[in-house]
């Protein structure tokens, strides 16, 4: 099973298990919210567009209300069990990251943690890098990031410095604007942690 897979059920699983009003660490979602999310990604091609671009957000929002209202939640869980047509040749490409996070965002407001090999740490280490490098150019600072067990890759140019150090899921965590197990360190810290909040 690829990792896209094996989040994709545990995440159904812990939907299921915590009901459609469970917080999530998405500000102002409940687990319905976020199952409706995760349904008009992967049955909605028009929606995609409002997830990335902020001006195309409200009608994004709408799909998904419409979603969560039109089927119900136990039966987009049901439909979520499975990658949708035209996303199952991309799922193990463009799902992993996708699903691991929002896993995350379930099992972290209760108090857990997304269980995780160490092999499958290590494979989100580019993943990590690729985030740290979107999240330099929202800031104006240099990035040196370093994951657990790894060397220091630098992004950016710059007079001030910031230094983050975790292991690679929590990396990925940090630069998806998420709380996160991760050192941060170096040179005006607090503008460096507001910039990533618009990520």
């Amino acid at each position: 099973m690829t990792f896209a897979r094996r989040q994709r059920a545990q995440l159904v699983d812990l939907l299921r298990e915590v009901g459609p009003f469970a917080e999530t660490a998405c500000e102002g979602w409940q687990t319905q919210d976020l199952a409706a999310h995760l349904w008009i990604r992967e049955h909605k091609p028009a929606a995609l567009p409002g997830i990335g671009i902020k001006a195309l957000s409200n009608v994004t929002e709408r799909m998904q209300r419409h979603a969560l209202h039109a089927k119900g939640y136990l039966p987009i869980l049901e439909d979520l069990e499975s990658p949708s047509w035209y996303m199952a040749p991309l799922d193990p490409l463009v799902n992993g990251v996708e699903w691991y996070v929002h896993h995350e965002d379930v099992r972290r407001p209760r108090g857990e943690k997304v269980e995780l090999s160490d092999g499958e740490v290590r494979g989100l280490e580019k993943v990590a890098f690729a985030l740290a490098k979107k999240a330099q150019l929202e800031s104006d600072h240099r990035l040196v990031v370093t994951p657990t067990g790894g060397s220091p890759r630098r992004f950016g140019k710059g007079s001030r410095t910031i230094y983050v150090e975790g292991p690679a899921n929590e990396l990925v965590l940090h630069f998806s604007g998420r709380e996160a197990d991760v050192v941060v360190t170096g040179d005006d810290v607090d503008r460096y942690r507001e910039s990533l909040r618009g990520l």
